[in-house]
């Protein structure tokens, strides 16, 4: 009986013991909401720049994307030795002879409002038309710029007139700038 009730007594001091040891390891409702509190401060903080650099990267993709697809112009009408037209309509674009990547029955359009995009503008002007042709050596009809705008941040392609090389500029409030030649 002495030894049964030794035992017992071991037992439940053993008990204690891990207890109090979950206990020590455990964190109070007031540590959790401090640092719940120094999250949200920093979340804060963060979240706005963190808008800022996406806007910032969705207005370089998609002049790159302008670019690219001036250049894709540009090169089919070398190869074909035909003209190659882009046509811009608001914030949209299209590459007339050339079939969507997406879909192989219709024409080559990119709309810049949508995903992954989402501009707030693109404006072309080449000579005071929205269009530039390309002839059969790739040189373009005129020279001109596609102005792309997404709240503070600005990219501009430009379209050389006696080269039809393709350029980027950009220019930005977050003192970021950036200039992208070359085919």
């Amino acid at each position: 009986m002495f030894i049964r009730s030794t035992q017992l007594r071991q037992r439940s001091t053993n008990r204690q013991k891990t207890t109090s040891k979950i206990r020590l390891r455990a964190f109070s409702i007031f540590e959790l909401v401090i640092v719940f509190f120094i999250m949200s401060i920093l979340a804060a903080v963060a979240a706005p720049k963190f808008y800022d650099s996406l806007l910032f990267h969705r207005v370089e993709s998609a002049a790159r994307r302008v670019k690219s697809d001036i250049e894709l112009a540009r090169v089919q009408a070398r190869l074909t030795s035909a003209s190659q037209t882009v046509t811009f309509s608001s914030s949209t674009y299209t590459l007339a002879n050339i079939k969507s990547l997406d879909k192989t029955n219709s024409v080559y359009t990119v709309n810049l409002k949508k995903d992954p995009f989402f501009l707030d503008s693109a404006t072309a002007n080449f000579s005071s038309v929205q269009t530039v042709t390309f002839d059969g050596y790739g040189i373009p009809s005129s020279g001109g710029t596609v102005v792309l705008t997404a709240k503070s941040h600005q990219c501009t392609v430009s379209v050389d007139s006696t080269t039809g090389e393709a350029s980027i500029t950009s220019s930005h409030t977050g003192a970021r700038s950036a200039a992208v030649t070359g085919s």
